[in-house]
């Protein structure tokens, strides 16, 4: 009988082949490591991210319509992004002419996360052309600037039917001008600003003398001076005259009649008839 005593298999314990130990080994550890790797890059770019501090602008409604000489209001809302604080100002680029804006309050203060709000009163002249028109706004704090927010604005032609008349004060004779006080007849609810006004010599009628004696007068023999007072003449419901309205009498209308080398008897008692044109639009 052999006695030698039995030989355990190497590396061999607790029965578990070495085999099977090692690939027990590999199963564990590889996926470990893969998480590890994977946890390590998305803390990275999530770091990353949140670093970076900034202004985002936002505008509502984004898109407003007036009249000519009416304002439109807008909410402008800056929100803080990255952790970012401090205090925000807000610019208005690409108005159309006459257009002007204005925020209330002019700047907010920013905490990290927060929102603020102001409100932009966008303001149009009764020159403001009437047309639509992009605009942006943007946030400035710094050297930090904000996205542009985009909004429209559309102004509307707005105009009102108004009478024209006038009155010349005394007669014209050769190298006389004289004034011509316009009365303007507002029949609207409300008041309009009158933005132009001319007069013209539409005929010159001779007197039956000067018809029988072929003696000529014409337009030629007279000169316009318009309006140069200030614009727009605020014009309330009724009627009003530019004397009425505190207008100097040297900025009214002038007429006169030249005096000329050649013969004018026939403009003797002759009769001016005046054509007047203005513009007005709502107040």
């Amino acid at each position: 009988m052999d006695h030698r005593p039995e030989r355990t298999a190497p590396f061999q314990r607790a029965g578990i082949p070495l085999r099977a130990l090692l690939l027990a080994l590999v199963v564990a550890v590889v996926p470990v490591a893969a998480l590890a790797a994977s946890n390590g890059q998305g803390n990275s770019q999530g770091n990353a991210a949140a670093s970076v501090k900034g202004i985002t602008v936002t505008l509502s409604p984004s898109s407003r319509t007036v009249d000519q000489g009416q304002s439109a209001t807008f909410t402008v809302s800056a929100t803080s992004t990255g952790g970012f604080t401090g205090p925000v100002t807000f610019t208005v680029t690409g108005l159309p002419a006459g257009a002007a804006a204005s925020a209330a309050p002019s700047s907010v203060n920013l905490t990290s996360g927060s929102t603020a709000q102001t409100t932009l009163t966008v303001s149009t002249a009764t020159t403001t052309p009437a047309n639509k028109t992009d605009f942006t706004v943007k946030g400035t704090s710094g050297a930090t600037v904000s996205n542009a927010a985009p909004g429209q604005l559309q102004v509307l032609e707005v105009k009102r039917t108004f009478g024209v008349t006038g009155t010349v004060n005394g007669l014209l004779a050769p190298g006389i001008s004289r004034a011509v006080d316009l009365q303007i007849s507002n029949p609207q609810n409300k008041s309009i600003a009158v933005t132009d006004l001319s007069v013209v010599i539409s005929q010159v009628v001779r007197t039956p003398a000067a018809v029988a004696a072929n003696l000529p007068c014409t337009t030629a023999d007279y000169q316009v001076t318009q309006y140069s007072g200030a614009y727009p003449l605020t014009v309330e419901p009724g009627t009003r005259s530019l004397s009425g309205l505190g207008v100097a009498q040297a900025k009214w209308p002038q007429i006169k009649m030249l005096d000329t080398n050649k013969l004018q008897d026939g403009c003797k008692g002759a009769t001016l008839q005046l054509t007047y044109t203005g513009t007005g639009q709502a107040n």
